[in-house]
């Protein structure tokens, strides 16, 4: 797997806990991220990832690289992810039980390594365990002019061995996501625009197949 579709799949199982917020709950950034991680417990994502490669001056970002990605997942361990889905060059992988399998279109390649060998282990923490994001990363909302039709809040994860550095997660003013930002310890940026998402779906082993 390329650096670019492992930080993906950092990135995008780090929504896990974080993908969707209702304006029936609508409050603090960070009190619907800690009511979302509580009662989520699978979900069916649509996202686009955008990717900024490390910048060559403090704060200077190039244009980033996008893809489009979907996601399914299931606590405490299955996730399913698509990147680039139905394009000659689409990645697909799945999870379960601590092994993901992955197949490559672009190459022809395919294989299985170990969950904690390619996934950033903040993700892992997240994805295993509902209703512990504060176990594993410190959260504040941010503070925003009153005018503004925006609500964020920051994360500072302390998890060992995790390279992310710092996120960011985005409230429209109805309580729904915006979008997700992550800093990674090498100075990538990874911006996530939630596209859809259906939570607590019902699964099928078949879907973390292959």
């Amino acid at each position: 797997m390329t650096p670019i579709r492992t930080l993906s799949c950092i990135a995008l199982a780090l929504t896990l806990s974080l993908a969707s917020a209702l304006s029936a709950h609508a409050g603090s950034a960070t009190a619907q991220l800690q009511y979302f991680d509580k009662t989520t417990y699978s979900g069916d994502l649509a996202v686009s990832v955008d990717l900024y490669d490390p910048p060559q001056k403090p704060g200077q970002y190039v244009v980033p690289k996008r893809y489009p990605a979907t996601l399914l997942f299931e606590r405490p361990d299955r996730f399913r992810l698509v990147l680039r889905p139905g394009a000659k060059d689409e990645f697909r992988a799945v999870a379960e039980a601590g092994i993901v399998h992955w197949k490559d279109s672009a190459t022809g390649l395919s294989g299985k390594e170990e969950a904690g060998k390619i996934v950033d282990p903040l993700a892992l923490a997240l994805l295993g365990a509902a209703g512990e994001l504060l176990r594993f990363s410190a959260a504040k909302d941010l503070v925003l002019p009153k005018s503004s039709k925006l609500s964020g809040a920051r994360l500072q994860p302390n998890t060992w061995g995790t390279g992310v550095e710092q996120g960011t997660a985005w409230f429209s003013s109805e309580g729904k996501p915006v979008g997700f930002e992550f800093v990674l310890a090498d100075g990538t940026k990874v911006f996530i625009s939630v596209l859809l998402f259906k939570q607590n779906v019902k699964t099928t082993p078949g879907d973390f197949q292959l």
